[in-house]
């Protein structure tokens, strides 16, 4: 199927990964996608049976010594290429001692499928809540908790390049808020 194709080996490389995550997402085996088990599918990380999939594809993706581990040059290399071969910027020594004192919870210099769980997963995170927190931070001039129309105005670019707000067309619906 993918001789016509320009990039073949992806391709290739992406059908048995799609398969595999696709028969965790079909709960009832019958090789048939319903609304939920499409939806899993997609965004396997809203979805409990799906997270050692989500987990498995990261560790796929970063673990390039294929040890089954992310060590943290890996970690690094997922972020940062180092193509000029200089110093390292201040956010990669930061993104290093992350990796040391966050990432890597039992010390031995790598992380495990239950670390990059924690990392990638982890149970305490509402992301809508985080980002909802982190527009208010940004945009409360007076720092009265609470927003007035001129402060939204104001930042309207970081609204509309949020998801809280499904990136700006949220914005344009009629609210009674």
């Amino acid at each position: 199927e993918f001789q016509d194709a320009t990039d073949q080996h992806s391709f290739k490389k992406m059908l048995p990964r799609d398969e595999r995550r696709f028969k965790t997402a079909d709960l009832d085996g019958d090789l048939a996608a319903t609304r939920e088990e499409f939806t899993a599918f997609l965004h396997p990380e809203e979805f409990e049976h799906m997270k050692n999939i989500v987990v498995l594809e990261t560790l796929e993706d970063i673990d390039k010594n294929g040890d089954g581990f992310v060590d943290q040059d890996e970690y690094i290399a997922d972020m940062f290429a180092n193509e000029e071969g200089g110093p390292e910027p201040d956010w990669v020594i930061t993104e290093r001692e992350q990796f040391a004192d966050f990432r890597d919870l039992n010390k031995d210099g790598k992380m495990d499928k239950e670390e990059i769980q924690h990392w990638i997963l982890p149970q305490d995170y509402d992301h809508a809540l985080a980002e909802a927190k982190h527009l208010v931070y940004e945009s409360d001039v007076d720092k009265d908790q609470k927003l007035t129309k001129e402060e939204v105005l104001d930042n309207w670019n970081m609204f509309v390049g949020s998801q809280a707000t499904n990136y700006g067309e949220d914005l344009t619906r009629n609210h009674d808020e």
